[in-house]
């Protein structure tokens, strides 16, 4: 199903040995041997304008570092092939673009196939609408995995945690019951400086290579997408790491523009989304059952001068929101219980 149409720029300048290197100076580095610090996953489908502003996104924010961009284009029917030509003669500095062409495959095979072809010690999954829009962030998702080597996978927006109900799963509404998924960054007012554990998380995430490696792929019984990272995450667990979650959104890291390419849920997107609830489910509820009450771990965030800016203004930002948020929940608080 993988096509070998590869498209690449940067990693033939990788692949060329530096003068120190050649004079017996120092160790080669992953740059010297063609090896990105990064590799971010891009699955497409028919959504060129959206794409073309992610991926000068990563060209501009991520120039100068160590970082492999690597789309996945699944039978795209629109610009998109032209799109990704263009892109690949552009110059990306100390960052690297290339693609790979698959038929139809959906978003699960083909974040499969990207990391399967990715070269970088940390592999993220990225959506096709979300723009990167602070270097910052790039910087310190790697410092995360070099401080923290407990952390196997790391979510950027926010995170998941179960809890086990004895009600069955029956309707699509079932599995985002309140009482079993509840979304989180952790607590406030911590939650702005420090990454909080959860039980899995969302798009778009990050995980080690070499855990990957030990817990394998994404499972593709969940094709085409849906609780498939959910099941990843738990693997991860199982294999003695942990999953954080910190909200980098809000922090101004990037922005997800959101259903560019989706409408309303259909009912036959929620049978199947139903589906791998219950796979999920009849999977992990022993575990859910055994360590939903267990401590969480959390982890201060790599702050630089900048980063401790940028979160202050983000944080004096959201509080009028915050407060408007608490008032408005009051309030239906108070007509359901008629006051």
């Amino acid at each position: 199903m993988l096509s070998h149409r590869v498209r690449t720029q940067a990693n033939e300048r990788a692949s060329e040995p530096t003068r120190a290197a050649r004079g017996g100076r120092r160790p080669a580095s992953a740059r010297d041997r063609g090896e990105a610090g990064l590799t971010v996953v891009i699955p497409t489908f028919n959504n060129e304008a959206i794409l073309a502003r992610t991926l000068e996104s990563w060209r501009t924010h991520a120039n100068p570092i160590n970082v492999e961009v690597l789309v996945v284009e699944d039978g795209c029917r629109d610009g998109t092939t032209a799109l990704l030509e263009r892109t690949a003669t552009k110059n990306w500095g100390g960052a690297s673009f290339r693609w790979i062409h698959m038929d139809d495959a959906h978003e699960l095979r083909c974040t499969n196939a990207g990391f399967r072809a990715a070269t970088g010690a940390l592999l993220m999954a990225w959506q096709d609408d979300m723009f990167l829009q602070a270097r910052w962030l790039v910087h310190e998702v790697i410092e995360v995995f070099n401080r923290h080597p407990d952390v196997g996978l790391l979510g950027l927006s926010r995170g998941l945690d179960m809890f086990p109900v004895p009600d069955p799963i029956e309707r699509w509404e079932d599995l985002i019951d309140w009482r079993r998924l509840r979304s989180t960054i952790g607590p406030f007012l911590w939650n702005w400086v420090r990454l909080q554990e959860v039980d899995s998380t969302i798009r778009p995430w990050v995980i080690r290579r070499e855990c990957l490696q030990r817990v394998g792929l994404l499972d593709e019984a969940f094709v085409p997408t849906e609780w498939d990272e959910a099941d990843l995450a738990f693997r991860v667990r199982a294999a003695g790491w942990k999953v954080a979650t910190c909200g980098y959104e809000r922090l101004g890291g990037y922005f997800h523009v959101g259903s560019s390419t989706l409408g309303t849920l259909s009912d036959a997107y929620k049978a199947r989304v139903l589906r791998n609830g219950r796979l999920f489910h009849e999977r992990w509820d022993p575990e859910i059952q055994r360590s939903h009450a267990r401590v969480r771990s959390t982890w201060v965030r790599p702050m630089t001068l900048q980063r401790w800016a940028t979160t202050a203004i983000q944080a004096l930002r959201a509080l009028p929101k915050r407060g408007r948020s608490r008032r408005s929940a009051n309030a239906k608080a108070e007509r359901s219980l008629g006051i």
